[in-house]
C-alpha cells in the first residue's frame, strides 16, 4: 500500500501541497470500503423505558433532547444512570454537569462503573486533576464515554507515545481531536503512514503532527459520513 501511495503522490503535476495530498491519500483509503445493502426486514423497536425515563427527569435531564441524540439507549432494559451520576459526582462534578452529560451523550448510561473507573485512571495519566477531566466532559461528553474498548484507548496512548509525544502533546490532542483515542490502533497507524509517506523528514514531536491528525479525523468522519449516506 505505501508503494501505491509513493507513486501517486509523486505525481508532482496536479501541485498539491502536503496538506491535499495527505488528505487524498486518506480520502482513497477509506473510499475504498464497499458499503453493505440488506433488504432484511427491519424489527420493531421497544418501547421506551418508563423507570428509565423517570429517572431522568428527576436527574434533571433534558430527555427530549437525549431522545433525539440517542433514542435507542431510552428502549433499555438495563441502564446505569444511578451508578453514572454517583460516580461523576465523586469526581467533582455538578449536578447540572452530570444532567447536561446525559443530555447531550445519553449512551453515557449504559457504562458500569468498572469500567468507568478504568477509563478515568487512564485519563488520569494524561490530565493532572479530576476537575480538568470533568472541564472536558463538560464541554464535549462524547469524548469520553463514546467508546467502550478501554484496551484500545489504553493502546492508543502508547502508540502516539511511541511516536514522541508526550503528555502535554496528548493533553492537547485530547482535547482537541479525542476521537484520535476512539479510532482503532490500525486506522491511526494508516494515518501515521500517510504522513510519513508524504513528509518523510518531519519531526513527529510537534505541534504539526497534532495539527495534522486532527484534520485527518475531521477528514475520515466526512468522508464515512457520506460513504453511509449513499449506501
Amino acid at each position: 500500500m505505501a508503494a501505491g501511495l509513493r507513486a501517486l503522490l509523486n505525481r508532482a503535476s496536479f501541485g498539491f501541497t502536503a496538506v491535499q495530498r495527505t488528505s487524498l491519500c486518506l480520502s482513497r483509503q477509506l473510499c475504498n470500503a464497499t458499503p453493505t445493502t440488506t433488504n432484511d426486514p427491519k424489527p420493531i423497536p421497544n418501547p421506551e423505558n418508563e423507570s428509565l425515563l423517570e429517572n431522568l427527569n428527576l436527574m434533571g435531564v433534558d430527555v427530549k433532547m437525549a431522545r433525539r441524540r440517542q433514542p435507542g439507549v431510552l428502549r433499555k432494559i438495563f441502564t446505569n444512570e444511578q451508578g453514572v451520576a454517583k460516580f461523576l459526582k465523586s469526581k467533582g462534578a455538578s449536578r447540572k454537569e452530570i444532567a447536561s452529560v446525559i443530555t447531550r451523550y445519553p449512551r453515557a448510561i449504559t457504562r458500569s462503573i468498572d469500567h468507568l473507573e478504568k477509563r478515568w485512571s487512564l485519563w488520569r495519566n494524561i490530565f493532572k486533576s479530576d476537575e480538568e477531566i470533568v472541564s472536558i466532559l463538560d464541554r464535549s461528553p462524547e469524548s469520553f464515554f463514546r467508546s467502550s474498548d478501554n484496551e484500545n484507548l489504553e493502546k492508543n496512548i502508547s502508540f502516539l507515545s511511541s511516536l514522541g509525544l508526550n503528555s502535554k502533546d496528548l493533553h492537547r490532542l485530547l482535547t482537541t481531536a479525542p476521537r484520535t483515542f476512539s479510532n482503532s490502533v490500525e486506522l491511526n497507524k494508516q494515518m501515521v503512514e500517510c504522513l510519513q509517506d508524504v513528509c518523510p523528514s518531519i519531526c513527529f514531536a510537534s505541534v504539526w503532527l497534532i495539527s495534522m491528525l486532527k484534520k485527518l479525523m475531521y477528514l475520515a468522519l466526512y468522508l464515512i459520513t457520506l460513504i453511509l449516506k449513499t449506501a
